[in-house]
C-alpha cells in the first residue's frame, strides 16, 4: 500500500477553497455536481477527505468511507452528522445493493487499482443506483500543472495519476449526463467568469469532468 499522501495536509485541505480563485471553483464544482446527483435516500462517498461535499449533499443517509486516518480524523470532526468508516475504494466494506448513489469526486487520482474501485462501487449500489464521478480531466491546463508539481514531489501530486474522459468512458461506457466545468488556467486572474470562458473559446478542457452512470 503507498503511503498516506494526504498525512500532513487534512487540517488545511479546505483553504484553497478561501480563496478568490478557490471560491470561485469550488461553486462551480457544486453547481456540476448537483446537477448530476438523483434523489434517492443513502448516498455513499468513497475517499470523502475532509467531508467537504457530505456536509452539503441532501441525502438522509450519506456514509463517508475514506483511507487516509489524518483526513478521516478531520472528517468526523466537521461533519460529525454523517457515518464514517475507515478503509479503501477497492474493498468496500459494505454489501451489495446498499445505496441509492455512490460518489467518487476526484478519487481516481490517488487510487491504487482504478478497475477494482468502480467494480466495488457498482457491487454496492441498489439496482437502477446512479454511480457519480468525478476526474480531474488528465488534458486540461489543471492536470499539467499538478503533473509538474508530482514532478517535484509536492504532495499529494506525487504519484498522482490523471484520467481523461475517453479514459473513463472506456471503463464505464457513455454516461447518462455529464459536465464539465473550469476552462481558466490556473494563473488565470480575475474576474474568474471572463476567464473562464475566455479558456473556453481557447479551446481548454474543462479541469473537471463528471459524469453518471446507472
Amino acid at each position: 500500500m503507498r503511503e498516506d499522501p494526504f498525512r500532513h495536509l487534512a487540517e488545511a485541505y479546505e483553504a484553497w477553497y478561501e480563496t478568490p480563485l478557490g471560491a470561485f471553483a469550488i461553486a462551480e464544482e457544486e453547481r456540476a455536481l448537483k446537477n448530476l446527483l438523483p434523489p434517492g435516500e443513502s448516498l455513499l462517498e468513497v475517499g470523502a477527505g475532509t467531508g467537504y461535499w457530505l456536509k452539503r449533499l441532501p441525502y438522509p443517509k450519506r456514509v463517508g468511507l475514506e483511507p487516509s486516518s489524518a483526513m478521516l480524523q478531520v472528517g468526523r470532526a466537521r461533519v460529525p452528522e454523517v457515518e464514517w468508516i475507515p478503509g479503501r475504494g477497492e474493498a468496500l466494506p459494505f454489501p451489495e445493493k446498499g445505496f441509492d448513489v455512490v460518489l467518487l469526486f476526484t478519487v481516481l487520482e490517488f487510487v491504487e487499482d482504478v478497475e477494482r474501485v468502480l467494480a466495488e462501487a457498482r457491487r454496492v449500489l441498489k439496482d437502477g443506483g446512479s454511480l457519480v464521478v468525478g476526474i480531474l480531466e488528465a488534458l486540461s491546463p489543471w492536470a499539467a500543472l499538478y503533473r509538474r508539481l508530482g514532478e517535484r514531489g509536492v504532495l499529494p501530486w506525487q504519484g498522482a495519476r490523471f484520467l481523461s474522459r475517453e479514459d473513463l468512458e472506456a471503463l464505464l461506457g457513455p454516461p447518462l449526463q455529464a459536465e464539465e466545468v473550469l476552462f481558466l488556467a490556473p494563473e488565470a486572474q480575475p474576474p474568474f467568469p471572463e476567464a473562464d470562458q475566455a479558456g473556453r473559446r481557447a479551446g481548454n478542457r474543462g479541469a473537471l469532468y463528471l459524469g453518471r452512470w446507472r
